[in-house]
Order: C-alpha cells, then sequence, then structure tokens
C-alpha cells in the first residue's frame, strides 16, 4: 500500500514526494519537545490543483494529512502522530502574488517566510505587523494556522486582526474561499476566523490575503 501511495503522489508532483527515512525523520518532528511518527511520505506541491489532488488522493487510500510550514512551532502541530500520514510541505508554494499600495493588502501563497514578505513590503513603505518570534523562517501559513503574533503584538494585535481572506483546500477536496479584500466585510457567520489558529485541521491553506499596515518612520 505505500509504495501504491507514493506511486499516486508521484503522478500529482513529480519528484516532489519524498520516502526517503532520512527525510520523513526531519518532518516527524518540529521545534516543540513533541516527538512523533516517520510519515508515510512528505509531498511538495506548488499549486492549488495539486494541493487538491493530494487530500482527494488522501480520501481515497484513507490516510491522514499533516500540514507543514516550517516546523519552528513550540505546540507540536505540525508533527505527525501516525505513520500513515502524508506530510504536505508548503515551502514550493513561496511566492507573493500580489501587493496592493492603494488598498493596502497583500496576496500571498502560505509559504512565504514573514521576514521575506516583510523585506518586499518595505519597497512599498508597508509591512505586516506580525511578528512571531521565528520570523526569520516562520511561514505566513504556520503564522495563520498557530494565530501567532508576536513582540509588535502589543501594539498591532494577533495575526487575526492582519488577516482578510483564505483560500483553503478543505477536507472533502473542496476549495473554499473566504473573508474580502476590504477591511469592513459582512458575507453572514465568519467563517474566516475560524480558520485562524485551527492548526491545519479546517482545511490546508493555500492562499491568504493580509492587511497591511504603514511603516514607522523610526525604530527604537
Amino acid at each position: 500500500m505505500t509504495v501504491e501511495v507514493a506511486r499516486a503522489l508521484e503522478g500529482i508532483v513529480g519528484e516532489r514526494v519524498h520516502t526517503d527515512p532520512d527525510v520523513l525523520r526531519l518532518y516527524s518532528r518540529d521545534a516543540s519537545f513533541e516527538s512523533g511518527e516517520l510519515p508515510l511520505a512528505v509531498v511538495e506541491p506548488v499549486d492549488v490543483d495539486e494541493v487538491v489532488k493530494i487530500v482527494k488522493l488522501a480520501i481515497q487510500y484513507n490516510k491522514k494529512v499533516v500540514v507543514v510550514g516550517a516546523s519552528t512551532s513550540l505546540s507540536g502541530n505540525a508533527v505527525p502522530k501516525t505513520s500513515e500520514a502524508i506530510v504536505v510541505s508548503m515551502a514550493k508554494m513561496n511566492n507573493i502574488i500580489e501587493v496592493s499600495e492603494v488598498d493596502w493588502y497583500v496576496r500571498v501563497q502560505p509559504g512565504v517566510r514573514v521576514d521575506e514578505l516583510n523585506l518586499e513590503l518595505a519597497r512599498y513603505g508597508l509591512q505586516w505587523p506580525v511578528d512571531p518570534a521565528s520570523s526569520k523562517a516562520a511561514t505566513v501559513g504556520g503564522v495563520i494556522s498557530n494565530g501567532g503574533g508576536g513582540v509588535r503584538g502589543a501594539k498591532y494585535g494577533p495575526a487575526s486582526h492582519w488577516v482578510l481572506a483564505l483560500q483553503a483546500v478543505i477536507g472533502t477536496g473542496d476549495v473554499l474561499n473566504v473573508g474580502c479584500y476590504t477591511v469592513k466585510c459582512r458575507e453572514g457567520y465568519n467563517i474566516l476566523q475560524l480558520f485562524i489558529g485551527s492548526e491545519g485541521t479546517l482545511g490546508v491553506i493555500t492562499e491568504a490575503a493580509l492587511r497591511l499596515a504603514p511603516l514607522p518612520h523610526s525604530f527604537v
């Protein structure tokens, strides 16, 4: 069964599926003290279509899906607890899609690192003010999934204040779009806020629209 699943995954992502035990060992733990199992495979999708296919394949073969950003979490939420898990690494989904200087938002894939994002935004005099301690390595998707904040949270608040919209692949393999590209958004139930801090349990985040703030004139 393991070989069959691995070959099926290769049909989706090609060489971006890993079954080498040394690679699997790297993905069996994060920065926490939690220890996990070696997963069945690690896959690195590059777009939402591949994520949809991976989730549907996991359903077909009755496998668990564990989503990983940079594995900097101290909560153990990126640790596979079964050898029947498919780890979905978002490392290759690391593109900045759009920066709006007028409306102060940015669209990104979830694998973009926080510091790299802010380095790019600084060119526009803007920032995403969410500031986890691991910002040099932490990914946007990971920060959103953990409801991160950081030192700047005393002024700017947590990640939940700075996410406008999300695209996610849910457990059925369907693509869900929640939120909107405006600060004030009235569309019924606030599904967006359910995803923030959900630690990957509600779906695989594949794109985020983030609210931005102006860069301070100086830092103390």
